[in-house]
């Protein structure tokens, strides 16, 4: 009986330019961030001589046709529309409705970096949340629309959400030159987006007492902190010595006011499992950042210096002998 090859062994005996014509046939950008998500962590996607073309950016028939301007600013929450179709509740409440530390820290003037140090920036493409949205929706919930918080803006030559999304999973693949599969993250619940601000209301006070990742949401510990502190009184409109219930609907009422301003989802968004995952790469997000704003990573035709048409065609046989090879195709 024949032995079966492996699809990574067929490809590893073609040449450079195979491999790249593979690439330019079967990775579109243009499809979105699912449909490039399941190449991407295919058995082809997840060859290592695949991956290598993906990083190979700048030695394709365009060095620069992928080049990004990268820059770390501060931007305002509410000019920032979100790229996935739902954001969760506790991860937006949790620290700043659990944590007085993090809510005096939230409600300060000045830029607001949220998060943990080397993580504590959102990812955007202009106005385009890429990554981070639960730190966005967490500092809109206490100061609303007008709140600043600092990200790395990395404006990519694409503008059409799906286009933008698809580009981050190539240049996170780019970084598993191993082959290893593409993060993708878990589906929420308790999703905010789109609800109004009774809805919300009533789903923060159903949180109430329930333990997160920061604490206790809205225990009568957190509320009587608040009551205690003279700026989060004048933020949320408290009276000194007032009564604790009556402080917790007065939070609950702002809250819930400024998350029901939150844009709603660009046109193209994904579900939230096939959102990119850019923390989670290989070097993460500064090396994700490095590599677009160089251009490494290569995402969009041409792949390879000069296409060879009849390597292209001969691609599809490559892939029939492999089928075959596999069962998959009867002869």
């Amino acid at each position: 009986m024949e032995k079966i090859p492996k699809l990574t062994t067929i490809l590893f005996e073609q040449s450079d330019e195979r491999v790249a014509a593979f690439v330019d046939k079967h990775l579109d950008v243009s499809k979105g961030p699912t449909e490039t998500l399941k190449f991407l962590n295919s058995p082809k996607g997840r060859d290592p001589r695949v991956r290598a073309v993906l990083a190979a950016g700048l030695d394709d028939g365009s060095e620069k046709d992928e080049s990004a301007l990268l820059k770390e600013t501060a931007v305002a929450v509410g000019g920032l529309v979100p790229t996935q179709i739902e954001i969760e509740l506790m991860k937006s409440i949790s620290w700043p409705l659990a944590n007085i530390k993090q809510l005096k820290s939230m409600i300060a003037p000045g830029v607001h970096k949220i998060g943990p140090p080397g993580n504590d920036k959102i990812f955007r493409s202009g106005k385009l949340i890429i990554d981070g949205h639960h730190r966005w929706s967490s500092l809109f919930s206490v100061t609303g629309p007008h709140g600043k918080i600092a990200s790395i803006n990395l404006a990519i030559p694409e503008s059409d959400t799906k286009k933008v999304l698809a580009s981050m999973q190539v240049a996170i693949a780019a970084t598993f030159t191993g082959g290893e599969e593409v993060p993708n993250s878990k589906a929420g619940g308790n999703n905010i987006l789109g609800k109004s601000k009774e809805e919300i209301a009533k789903m923060i006070a159903s949180a109430k007492g329930k333990q997160s990742e920061a604490g206790t949401i809205l225990s009568d510990e957190f509320v009587q902190a608040c009551l205690g502190d003279a700026n989060i009184r004048k933020h949320f409109g408290l009276q000194q010595g007032g009564d604790i219930s009556d402080a917790t609907n007065r939070i609950i009422a702002k809250v819930s006011e400024n998350l029901s301003h939150m844009k709603q989802p660009a046109e193209g968004a994904p579900p939230r499992t096939d959102m990119p995952q850019i923390d989670k790469a290989k070097g993460g997000v500064e090396a994700v950042a490095k590599a677009l704003s160089s251009g490494e990573v290569n995402y969009k035709a041409p792949f390879e210096k000069e296409a060879n048409e009849s390597v292209k065609q001969d691609d599809e046989l490559v892939m029939e002998r492999w089928m075959k090879l596999s069962g998959l195709l009867k002869s």
